[in-house]
């Protein structure tokens, strides 16, 4: 199994759970949150290029909302770590 920025790449999906990135005060997008760990998540957006380096992320998986930097982008995926 190869990995990507520590994602594995060729695991099965996983469920996920629904969340919002706040992009800035006023705007947030929908998204899906898979694979949480204690430094890392992966997320499914519609368009990852809307999602800045930086961002606030809230789910319902999370205690708390989380800032995170944003490792990877892949068409509609990104890989992030917990700030």
């Amino acid at each position: 199994m190869s990995s990507h920025a520590g994602f594995p790449v060729d695991a099965p999906p996983t469920p996920g759970q629904a969340g919002l990135i706040a992009v800035d005060e006023h705007t947030s997008i929908g998204c899906w949150v898979h694979d949480i760990s204690a430094q890392d998540v992966e997320i499914v957006v519609p368009d990852a290029s809307l999602v800045p380096d930086v961002f606030m992320l809230t789910s319902s998986a999370q205690a708390s909302i989380k800032v995170c930097r944003t490792l990877w982008r892949k068409d509609e995926m990104i890989g992030a770590r917990h700030l």
